[in-house]
């Protein structure tokens, strides 16, 4: 009786029927891969032809299936943001979807030769006092950068953004933080209440954290 019963559950296991409904179910992401930079960086009045994306669901290739977002207006200094996302669904109608996003920077001639890589003071304000520590910035390229701590405090909030001149909206906004995630939420400089621009010895911003709001004036000082 107990080799039957093995036998039994062993056919049961192995039922081609079954073992489809569970492959069935299984749920494969596609995967996006940028053609070129992440990070790209125009003059103003230059020309942009954007180099796409290849996507693929394990050995087949989806890049017609991409669904692309976002467009750019190269006579307007700013940042804008491409998306690319592809979709699948499978035989139990369960969802996957990937995506990536490509950053391009049109800016002005008058900050075309400005570098602002290097180490700075932060000195900033925040809800539980005063923040002063070192920041560094790293250029990725062209107008992209990266700063290890946004606020000049302690909780090295890393973000990424771009120096791209007058935008034509506000004289003094030469920097802008594009909207990305992060550990504390959405951080941007492009909320209401929110600036970020160039001063006399290296920048300053209010930006927005998603969790608790704008904070600033943050003074980044060489």
């Amino acid at each position: 009786m107990i080799l039957a019963v093995t036998i039994s559950s062993c056919e049961y296991l192995k039922s081609p029927d079954d073992t489809a409904s569970v492959s069935q179910g299984f749920i494969t992401f596609p995967a996006l891969s940028l053609n070129g930079d992440q990070y790209v960086t125009i003059l103003v009045g230059g020309s942009y032809e954007d180099p796409g994306v290849v996507a693929t669901l394990g050995t087949e290739d989806i890049t017609n299936d991409v669904v692309v977002t976002g467009s750019i207006d190269p006579t307007t200094p700013g940042v804008y943001v491409i998306d690319y996302s592809a979709s699948v669904v499978n035989t139990l109608g369960n969802e996957s979807t990937a995506s990536q996003q490509r950053y391009v920077a049109v800016i002005t001639e008058s900050v075309a030769d400005i570098d602002l890589s290097g180490t700075y003071n932060g000195d900033g304000t925040a809800i539980s006092g005063s923040w002063n520590q070192a920041s560094t910035v790293t250029r990725i390229e062209g107008a992209w950068y990266t700063i290890d701590k946004a606020l000049a405090s302690g909780n090295n909030l890393g973000i990424f953004f771009a120096l791209v001149g007058d935008t034509g909206e506000n004289a003094q906004q030469k920097i802008i933080v594009p909207n990305q995630p992060s550990g504390f939420g959405n951080v941007n400089s492009t909320s209401d209440g929110t600036s970020a621009e160039l001063t006399d010895t290296g920048f300053q911003w209010n930006i927005f954290i998603g969790c608790c709001g704008v904070f600033g004036p943050i003074i980044f000082s060489r």
